[in-house]
């Protein structure tokens, strides 16, 4: 599905960025890649975390919840921590269906793929963040605007466990958002780099956009499907648990 494919691109775009911003680079002066940190990696942050999307009012009669991952980027403002600029980015799938058909009429019953339809938000954002730098327990609070990006694609799957090999996007639309958030860090490894765990939850408004739900799309018997979107406005909350890398 394609919200595994970005999760794992996410992961895999943190987990080289980390020893990359890390490392110092061989400069005209010659300095060894095993000296000091550079200002830019003292200042650097990133985390990966597990997410919860809870759709909140109009929107919350419509979908349900969806799960997925977040990845987050913060530069340090002063070198303790307390004002920084944080980037998220994540992306949660709140409906995921699938129905097994023949392959083409042509062939017959004889090969059979599994049709799957995969309903995703996005969400990218930018903004300050306030937080507590020292502590066993260390609260933060933060702001940004960004835009919300809804789609849902149909792709095929073979029946023997094949990766798909075709697919379609029904819908797709997005959305302005401003975002607000907050919540704590906690220390778990502190030497040469500091490792913490992270939980907090950010409401997110969003304006009006058009999405659809697993009941959205309607098969005929001809082949032909019609799609009902619906609109509404988009306010969520991002409910989220995991850790954060730095020096």
């Amino acid at each position: 599905m394609r919200v595994f494919r970005i999760v794992g691109a996410i992961a895999a775009a943190l987990a080289l960025a980390t020893p990359l911003v890390a490392q110092d680079s061989t400069g005209a002066a010659g300095r060894r890649r095993d000296g000091p940190p550079s200002e830019l990696a003292l200042r650097s942050a990133g985390s990966l975390a597990v997410i919860q999307s809870r759709p909140l009012g109009e929107m919350a009669r419509n979908i349900n919840f969806g799960y997925g991952v977040d990845g987050a980027y913060l530069f340090r403002l002063d070198h303790a921590g307390m004002f920084s600029l944080r980037a998220d980015v994540g992306i949660a799938q709140y409906g995921n269906y699938s129905k097994r058909v023949p392959l083409s009429s042509t062939i017959g019953g004889r090969v059979q793929v599994d049709v799957v339809t995969d309903n995703d938000v996005a969400a990218l954002s930018f903004g300050p963040q306030l937080a507590r730098p020292t502590g066993m327990i260390r609260p933060y609070v933060n702001a940004g605007v960004g835009a919300q990006f809804f789609f849902t694609d149909s792709h095929v799957n073979g029946t023997d466990g094949t990766s798909e090999f075709a697919n379609t996007t029904n819908q797709h639309d997005w959305t302005p958002v401003w975002v607000a958030g907050g919540g704590v860090t906690v220390p778990v490894y502190q030497r040469r780099m500091h490792v913490l765990l992270d939980a907090g939850v950010q409401y997110l408004e969003g304006g009006h956009a058009k999405y659809l739900r697993p009941d959205s799309i309607h098969d005929f018997p001809d082949g032909h499907i019609e799609i009902t979107p619906i609109e509404s406005d988009t306010h969520m909350a991002l409910v989220h648990v995991g850790v954060r890398i730095g020096l």
